[in-house]
């Protein structure tokens, strides 16, 4: 899953992409990145829907359900 979450990334039209890191763990997929200047953290839990798509920001997080990992390029169009 690493390597297609890199490929979705690293092709898709989301803006100006720098540092992009991801580290698969026992309970899901950390993503950390550069997008238009700004650091970007993701978490992608699997679940039964799909993904919960956590974005930890200093103090804030929002989680979103996506049903499929391209719905993550949507997400973060409108993040930064």
């Amino acid at each position: 899953m690493e390597s297609e979450i890199r490929a979705l990334l690293e092709s898709a039209d989301i803006g100006a992409l720098e540092g992009l890191l991801v580290d698969a763990a026992d309970w899901g997929v950390n993503v950390r990145m550069t997008l238009n200047g700004q650091f970007v953290e993701v978490d992608l839990i699997k679940n039964w829907d799909g993904f919960e798509m956590i974005l930890l920001d200093d103090q804030k997080r929002d989680s979103i359900q996506i049903d499929e990992l391209v719905d993550m390029v949507q997400i973060l169009r409108g993040y930064c």
